[in-house]
């Protein structure tokens, strides 16, 4: 019955993608440069074509204005919003002078005849206007882009009799959109971005190349201009960005819309489309007779229950607990609520008592268990006050903005910031469950910091109170609870192994759409883990993965387009997703696509670019990768050969558990001499990977 409940508790979503229609996408570019009363800036034309031909080759019809003056901006804004739709994913590109003032950031026509900050409201455009004419449209996506931080040009005005100090401030000021924005910017607020030297601005010289990088979400493309823009600028100018997304966007697709598989894999594809566009359970039945092994037997033999458990007559016992549930729910929920951070042996007795399967009745157990150890006060417990509705992830996924529980225990890939949060082994319980319990206490009706404090207690060990957070977290409907019972089950946690259970998690994780209980899915038919092995089972769930941007699914999905089994052999196509997979810092797609370049016989041969994928994996710290970039130096291929940096690289793949390297190290070292291994050495114990996520 508790499954019944939880799987009544959502609408189940079709699990194969339809052909939707081209992508409605407009982009607006405006480059100012040449101003008639303020400071010439250089490179905002060659800005503003740049990103016109990166845009374009992205899909987007664009907008161009170039040396705008107030009345061409309009004019161009009016066209631009003529072309807005609630199917359109619409980008606002604007390179030129930018002003701060009073906290709203205004746009600079070229003829503007500023003077003084009050001047400000007649002779330019404020971006929060420009975000709320957007907004009335209600387009799907909404992107804006400033490369507008560089110093107040009223500075310059000053000397020729402007007020000292009118208010108007250096660089630009925080700013939000509505939901469905995200908002960049060349600089953090309040700070001033450079021009560029080299004929563009190095914020969107790195944004224009990876604007056709494939397969990176947004977040993942304004994370790598961060760091490139960071690394050029010596740590002086750090891009900001701002998002309220909730929908997937990418400038550049990696994947087509569907797989191709085998000809009975896509009968298999229609006969469930079929069956789900019917949503009954005799069609579901008629997919499993006709497929009992498909794609989709798993989510169609859920369906059937769901469906079948819904047309049970409600018997008394049914009738009372559903009931009882109705009733019980709200005051389970404040009762729990009512016990404090510090919550008494007592008062968790009194819960049980009320509630004896309650919501939280186990966990009140443990706690109970815990508190009569030892004092109350080494009792941890949650401070987190839960609404019976679970309002704030259903109507508003994004609150709280990311916090340092997020940065600490997040998921990866959840939609809060796809480009924040760790894996479970990367936790670290002496700082994530501390940051937890503070955002706890700062934001306690948020559930997904709640479910981040699951993961941080679970990872320090105290797993079946976790697994009671997650099962409320499941039970709520809510995606990444799913995703972490499954791993409870696959791992062990503090439980026996349970690979059908774990499957049975991610399932429900998968047809929600997140990406890690899809990848975990693949895993389970790739390797036949408690199922019959299945390539086109792995295949398509690696697919459903890719599509929405997760490295280490394009990673192995390339791997099926390859060698051609599972699906058709397309080198093509698995040469795009190493490629996005190895941008968003990906090692072994890092590595996978430079064997790949230099060898030659699958791609065309490109050594140089093949050493520089393998240098950033044996940076990031891939033990493989220093040994593979080692015998590159060896041999000079694809950079300069070097023995001493074959040596360095050698040893600092022996140290890190690369047993073939011994042998190499014996051979250079005695060729080399005691000062180039001295120098190894050295190199090898000083090295700091650099993390990439």
């Amino acid at each position: 019955m508790q499954r019944f409940f939880l799987l009544l508790a959502f609408l189940l979503c079709t699990a194969t993608a339809t052909l939707a229609a081209k992508e409605n996408r407009v982009a607006l570019v405006i480059g100012n440069g040449k101003y008639s009363a303020l400071p010439h800036l250089p490179n905002a034309e060659s800005d503003a074509r740049l990103m016109e031909k990166a845009l374009s080759a992205a899909g987007f019809k664009t907008f161009p204005v170039i040396d705008g003056n107030r009345q061409q901006m309009v004019r161009a804004m009016r066209s631009f919003a003529d072309a807005l739709t609630p199917e359109t994913n619409a980008v606002i590109y604007y390179a030129g002078h930018g002003i701060q003032f009073a906290d709203e950031n205004y746009l600079i026509p070229t003829d503007s005849q500023l003077t003084s900050s009050s001047d400000l409201p007649l002779e330019a455009f404020s971006l929060k206007m420009v975000t709320e004419q957007i907004e009335r449209v209600r387009p799907r996506i909404a992107v804006f882009i400033v490369d507008a931080c560089r110093n107040n040009p009223l500075e310059t005005n000053r000397s020729a009799g402007a007020a000292a100090n009118d208010g108007a401030t250096r660089g630009l000021a925080r700013a939000t959109g509505p939901l469905g924005t995200f908002i960049a910017f060349a600089t953090a607020p309040g700070k001033v971005a450079t021009d560029g030297t080299k004929g563009n601005s190095p914020f969107t010289k790195a944004l224009a190349e990876l604007i056709t990088a494939p397969g990176l979400p947004i977040e993942q493309v304004f994370k790598r201009v961060r760091e490139r823009v960071v690394d050029e600028t010596g740590g002086e100018q750090v891009p900001w960005d701002n998002s309220s997304l909730t929908k997937d966007f990418f400038f550049t697709e990696a994947l087509p819309e569907e797989p191709k598989f085998s000809a009975e894999a896509t009968q298999d594809a229609e006969a469930w489309q079929a069956a789900a566009d019917e949503d009954n359970a005799a069609s579901y039945k008629s997919y499993l007779a006709t497929f009992p092994q498909g794609l989709f037997a798993d989510i169609a033999e859920m369906r059937v229950e769901v469906l079948e458990e819904a047309k049970k007559p409600k018997e008394e016992e049914v009738a009372t607990l559903a009931v009882d549930r109705s009733i019980n729910a709200a005051e389970d929920l404040l009762m729990w609520n009512d016990i404090q951070a510090a919550g008494t042996a007592e008062q968790y007795r009194i819960y049980l008592e009320k509630f004896p399967e309650g919501v939280f009745a186990k966990l009140a157990r443990l706690r109970l268990e815990d508190a009569t150890k030892g004092s109350d006060e080494t009792v941890p417990a949650i401070s987190g006050r839960v609404t019976a509705n679970y309002e704030e992830f259903s109507e508003n996924p994004l609150y709280p903005e990311i916090t340092d529980c997020d940065r600490e225990a997040g998921h990866v890939q959840e939609i809060a910031d796809p480009a924040v949060g760790v894996y479970f082994k990367q936790i670290k319980p002496e700082t994530a469950v501390p940051a937890c319990m503070a955002a706890l206490k700062q934001y306690p009706d948020s559930f997904r910091i709640l479910m981040n404090y699951g993961r941080a207690i679970d990872a320090a060990g105290r797993n079946a109170e976790a697994r009671e957070i997650y099962r409320t977290g499941a039970a709520a409907g809510f995606p990444i609870a799913y995703r972490s019972l499954g791993d409870v089950y696959r791992d062990g946690r503090g439980i026996e192994k349970n690979l059908n259970e774990a499957r049975y998690w991610y399932v429900l994780g998968a047809a929600k759409k997140n990406v890690f209980a899809e990848f975990n899915l693949a895993l389970i038919y790739e390797n036949g883990l408690g199922v019959s092995a299945d390539p086109q089972k792995a295949a398509y769930w690696l697919w459903r993965a890719a599509k929405q941007g997760f490295a280490p699914a394009m990673e192995k999905l390339s791997a099926y387009y390859l060698d051609g089994k599972a699906v058709p052999k397309d080198v093509a196509q698995a040469e795009i997703l190493l490629t996005g997979a190895a941008e968003m810092g990906h090692i072994y797609a890092e590595l996978r696509l430079g064997d790949l370049y230099i060898d030659g016989s699958a791609l065309k041969q490109n050594p140089a670019a093949g050493a520089e994928w393998i240098r950033r994996a044996a940076r990031q710290g891939y033990n493989e990768a220093q040994f593979r970039l080692a015998t590159l130096y060896l041999d000079g291929i694809g950079l300069k050969k070097d023995p001493a940096e074959a040596l360095a690289w050698f040893t600092l793949a022996k140290a890190n558990g690369v047993e073939r390297a011994q042998e190499n190290v014996a051979t250079l070292s005695e060729k080399l001499g005691n000062k180039a291994v001295k120098k190894a050495e050295k190199f090898a114990s000083s090295f700091q990977p650099i993390a990439v996520k």
